[in-house]
């Protein structure tokens, strides 16, 4: 019974054919494999294997300490000016000592805005409250 298709010269029947295997790229450049190396160690000296270490790292995130710039920046629009300046400059130190690494000095100069920030609050409303108080009392 015919297929109706021609067999190539090269197909045998149960004959399967490979492709050879690709040579290393020193095997193609030489010839042959390469030699093994093999130290030899002159006496009383011993080949000594690193070891795997093990590296523990201690950073812990931190986060910038509030600088109160937000509040700072309110007193000195609506309260009181002079701590309202003294309130950003600390705002803007928090900031500036956080980025190169300060934390403690960070947390300082937080402290220090919110106080002043507040003092300045706490005058401005102060204020407020005798001008208005006085502005009465003069419309009686």
């Amino acid at each position: 019974m015919s297929t109706g298709y021609k067999t190539f010269q090269d197909e045998g029947g149960d004959q399967v054919n490979h492709p050879p295997t690709q040579p290393t790229r020193y095997q193609s450049a030489v010839g042959h494999d390469p030699p093994r190396y093999n130290p030899t160690y002159p006496p009383g000296h011993t080949a000594v294997a690193p070891q795997p270490q093990t590296i523990i790292s201690t950073y812990t995130a931190v986060c910038q300490p509030n600088d109160y710039f937000g509040l700072a920046l309110f007193v000195t629009i609506l309260c009181c000016l002079p701590l309202g300046v003294v309130g950003l400059i600390k705002s803007n130190d928090v900031r500036n000592r956080f980025r190169f690494g300060d934390i403690a000095g960070a947390e300082q100069a937080s402290r220090e805005a919110k106080t002043f920030s507040l003092a300045g609050l706490i005058i401005g409303i102060v204020a407020l409250v005798l001008a208005i108080i006085g502005t009465i009392i003069a419309a009686a």
